[in-house]
């Protein structure tokens, strides 16, 4: 016979579970996004001592933004593995360059977080901050811009994959 205990234990982890996915729904349908809340799983958006040479230098020289340019710029100083972004829906049309965005692209199913560098004929070129150039990919699904960083929230996130993965390999 399974103790009460148990039974309630099930139940507070099953109502947990809900919660957190009707939380998601809700910011969802609220910031109009599929994806309103993402943790960052790479050190790709990292300010660093290596940021001068490879975002701000790279951009003046590939790209002919100035420092007070790219200092405008939401989300300026970047952010780090194990923080948890915001997300906003954009319509693809109304995005300008230094924005971040998170999007998907062909084959992979982890979102990339990166900033928009530059829009040519409707092409968006993204790249890391710590990145040392541009992606080589474009987009394939946006689900919008980060307007929120949470510092470190994502931690739990990258431990529970870290652990399933391990399993599940």
């Amino acid at each position: 016979m399974i103790k009460k205990d148990t039974i309630e234990t099930i139940g507070y982890i099953l109502l947990g579970v809900f919660a957190a996915y009707s939380l998601n729904f809700g910011l969802g349908l609220a910031l109009g996004t599929d994806l309103p809340v993402v943790a960052v799983v790479s050190d790709s958006m990292t300010h660093d001592s290596s940021a001068l040479e490879r975002h701000y230098e790279y951009l003046q020289n590939n790209f002919g933004y100035t420092q007070e340019e790219i200092n405008s710029w939401p989300i300026k100083d970047g952010f780090f593995k194990g923080d948890v972004l915001v997300v906003k829906g954009v319509v693809k049309e109304d995005l300008e360059a230094g924005e971040v965005i998170v999007y998907s692209i062909q084959g992979q199913s982890t979102p990339i977080v990166h900033r928009i560098v530059k829009i040519e004929g409707g092409q968006i070129i993204t790249k890391g901050d710590h990145n040392p150039s541009y992606d080589p990919w474009k987009p394939n699904e946006i689900y919008g811009e980060a307007v929120f960083v949470i510092p470190y929230l994502g931690w739990p996130k990258l431990i529970l994959t870290k652990i399933w993965g391990g399993i599940i390999k």
